[in-house]
This record gives structure tokens, C-alpha cells and sequence, in this order.
């Protein structure tokens, strides 16, 4: 690699992590619903909808941003859904208004939508600028979109409370239509020759790793075991987060130490976007989330069973185990599935996400219309976790199987080969 491409390398990271920063923006909606809610007169399940439809369309949108990288550069790709990004945030500034329909458009499908196509290209193509450390490269992309609840949550608080509604819309659409042109201008794909269709060069003996479509992918057992695992190990989080500060202080753990623990539960979870996936790449990506989901199965033990400060520190260990599992997916989706349909197929995969996120709400609400306590949802995310471990435990011995049978057949061939000569 050139000293140019290394630092084309660079930019492409630096500028692809900016923009996914603020892909996290809808997870901060819960600041902005109470403004909005009474400057439209709307209610608290249509201020929801929102956030709910944002998080749908995401998922479509990397579907569709990774199909169209087999037809289109990157660097479209990143222009037309930056563009849908930035345009859906700067219209919401004049779209709030007593019908919720202009805003679902706007703030729920063009936000989510746009995120989603600029998400999985980014994500696909830094990860084939580093080919030998995918797991460090997502990992640098996805701690970027962690990082933005920690920083754009106070910042938009702040700015609701001085400036009201309409101008923050405006303020936060300006610079994220910043970060969009940024991207579209430093972004750029690496070199074909740099790397071949799997991401990285075969070794010697061994036969080089199968590209999956998204259809072929559908089509075999390792897909759904991926699927149920991002699943059962997302729906402990979803059904904690929520009531993570309520929870502790009806327990009578004081109100700021409750309020720090999800200050440092945002840091935990940026921090193990990054640090997973990048030991993953040395000791194992199965291994390294096999050890995110006993910590899950754990903590989810302790906020079941305890009154105590132990509690804090479950909470704060449940958004590690959240970013462990986001931060570790999208190279283990590539690994398994292959780099060049990777966008694609990670989407996919992603409806994992969309099911926790809806399902979580669904079970403890029916825990708690059957009259029982929060320590029972609590109970049910521990099995949950232990389920995520079984599925993750299968998709690891498949995998081994699979690649026992490949090197057999690579062995088998090279003799077939050698014979002849020999003679």
C-alpha cells in the first residue's frame, strides 16, 4: 500500500466515522418528545412513533444501500442517502405541526432511511481498507455512532431549553448536512487490487472463502442462528434500558448515582464497540461474544434478584454488553457471509435489532399487565441471554464443521493434483 492509499485509508475512516456519528440521533428523541408533543398538540404514542419509524426504515435502508453497491460507487451512495439524511433532520424544522404525518415522513423515514443506506457503505468499505483487522475497522465506525447519545443528549437538551425546538432541528440538520459533505468529498473505496472479492488475500492450501448473496445467505442454517443470537442477546438490553433510572430509584438508589450509571453505561458501550471487535480479531469473534452474553446472563441475574447498589453496576454492564454485541456483528457477518455482498447481508441481519426492539416493549408490558414486578422481565432477559449463548454456541460448531469439511476438500483436491505429477 502507497503512502497515498494509506492516507486515503485514513480520511475514509475519519470522515465515514463522522458521519456515522450521527446516526445515533434517533436514540436521543426522548429529549426532543416533550417539546415536540406540546408545541403539536400530539400525543405521547404519536410523538413515539417517531423514534419506532426511524429505527424501522434504518434497517431497510442499509438493505437497499448495500444492494445498490453492485451497481453504483460508494461515493454515490454515500451522496444520495447523506442527502435523504440531512434533508429529512432540516425539514423537520418546519414540519412540526398538529398532524404527525409530515414528520413521520421527514424525521422517521428520510432520517432512518438515509442512515441506513450511508450506514452500511461506510461500514462495508472501511472494513475492506483494513482487511486483516475488520473487526478493528467496524469497530472504529460503530463506536462513532455510540459516542452520540453521550454527546449530542446534553448538547440538545441545552439547546431545547434556549432555543426551543425549531431552531435545535435546525442547528443539528446544519451539522449533519456538515459531516454528510465532509464524507461525500474524503470518502473514497480502496483500489481492487488491493483486494480481492473475500476482502483479503487466500492463504496457500486453502480455498478462498464463498461470497454470499443475500439470498443464498437466507438459505442456510448459520443465517438464522446469527439472526436468533443478535436477537435473544439485544432483547435483555431493550427491556432494561428504558427503565434503567426509574428502576433504581424506586429501589431507593439515590437519584444522581442512578443518572451517572447511564452517563457511564453510554461510555461503556462506546468503549466496547471498540475494544471487542478489535481483540475479537485476535482470539475469535465467537469467543468474544460468547463472553458478552455471560456477562449479559449475569446482570440480568443480579437486577432480577437484588436491592443493592449491585444493581448500578448490572445496568452499566448491560450497555457494555449491548455495544459488545453491535461493535462485534458487522465483521462477524462478513467473516462468516464473505466482504463483497457484506453491506447487504448485514442488513439483513439487522432485523434482529428491529424484533428486540419492538419485542422488549411487548413482553414487559404483558409481564406487567399479568401483575407481576419488574424482577420478573428481569428473570426473563437472563434466560433470554442463555438462549443467545446456545444459538451462538450451534452457529460456532457449524462453522467448524464447515470448515473441517472445506480443508478436507482443499487436501483431497491438492493430492488428486499431485498424483499425476508424481507419476
Amino acid at each position: 500500500m502507497t503512502v497515498i492509499q494509506k492516507k486515503q485509508r485514513l480520511l475514509t475512516m475519519i470522515f465515514g466515522a463522522f458521519a456515522i456519528f450521527f446516526t445515533g440521533y434517533p436514540h436521543v428523541w426522548s429529549i426532543y418528545q416533550p417539546y415536540v408533543m406540546e408545541q403539536a398538540g400530539w400525543s405521547q404514542g404519536q410523538a413515539s412513533m417517531c423514534f419506532y419509524l426511524a429505527l424501522s426504515t434504518f434497517v431497510f435502508g442499509n438493505i437497499v444501500g448495500g444492494r445498490m453497491q453492485n451497481r453504483f460507487k460508494e461515493k454515490t451512495i454515500v451522496w444520495i442517502g447523506g442527502g435523504i439524511f440531512a434533508a429529512g433532520i432540516l425539514a423537520s424544522t418546519f414540519l412540526i405541526v398538529p398532524t404527525p404525518l409530515p414528520m413521520y415522513l421527514s424525521y422517521g423515514v428520510m432520517q432512518g432511511f438515509g442512515q441506513g443506506m450511508i450506514y452500511t457503505v461506510i461500514l462495508a468499505t472501511v472494513q475492506r481498507w483494513f482487511p486483516d483487522r475488520t473487526g478493528f475497522a467496524s469497530g472504529v465506525v460503530v463506536t462513532a455512532n455510540g459516542l452520540c447519545g453521550f454527546f449530542l443528549a446534553p448538547l440538545s437538551r441545552k439547546l431545547l431549553e434556549a432555543e426551543g425546538v425549531q431552531k435545535t432541528f435546525l442547528i443539528i440538520g446544519a451539522a449533519i448536512a456538515v459531516s454528510w459533505i465532509l464524507c461525500g468529498i474524503f470518502f473514497q473505496a480502496p483500489d481492487k487490487s488491493l483486494v480481492n472479492a473475500g476482502g483479503s488475500a487466500a492463504k496457500p492450501g486453502t480455498s478462498e472463502m464463498k461470497q454470499y448473496t443475500s439470498g443464498e445467505m437466507m438459505r442456510t442454517r448459520n443465517f438464522y442462528l446469527l439472526l436468533a443470537t443478535m436477537f435473544f442477546g439485544l432483547i435483555s438490553y431493550f427491556m432494561v434500558s428504558p427503565v434503567s433510572q426509574t428502576h433504581q430509584i424506586d429501589l431507593g438508589i439515590p437519584s444522581a448515582v442512578a443518572v451517572s450509571a447511564v452517563m457511564l453505561g453510554s461510555i461503556v458501550n462506546a468503549g466496547a464497540r471498540l475494544v471487542l471487535p478489535t481483540l475479537a480479531d485476535k482470539v475469535g469473534r465467537i469467543v468474544c461474544i460468547k463472553g458478552v452474553l455471560i456477562v449479559a446472563v449475569i446482570a440480568m441475574g443480579v437486577l432480577a434478584v437484588s436491592r443493592s447498589l449491585a444493581v448500578t453496576v448490572a445496568v452499566v454492564l448491560m450497555y457494555g454488553c449491548y455495544g459488545g454485541i453491535m461493535g462485534s456483528f458487522p465483521s462477524l457477518t462478513s467473516s462468516i457471509f464473505g466482504m463483497k455482498h457484506t453491506g447487504e447481508n448485514y442488513g439483513f441481519v439487522m432485523f434482529g435489532i428491529v424484533f428486540a426492539t419492538f419485542g422488549a416493549p411487548a413482553i414487559s408490558g404483558l409481564v406487567s399487565r399479568k401483575g407481576y414486578e419488574m424482577n420478573v422481565v428481569f428473570g426473563i432477559g437472563a434466560v433470554f441471554a442463555v438462549i443467545a449463548f446456545v444459538c451462538l454456541t450451534l452457529l460456532g460448531r457449524n462453522l467448524v464443521k464447515e470448515h473441517a469439511e472445506k480443508s478436507a476438500g482443499v487436501k483431497n483436491d491438492t493430492a488428486q493434483v499431485s498424483k499425476p505429477q508424481a507419476e
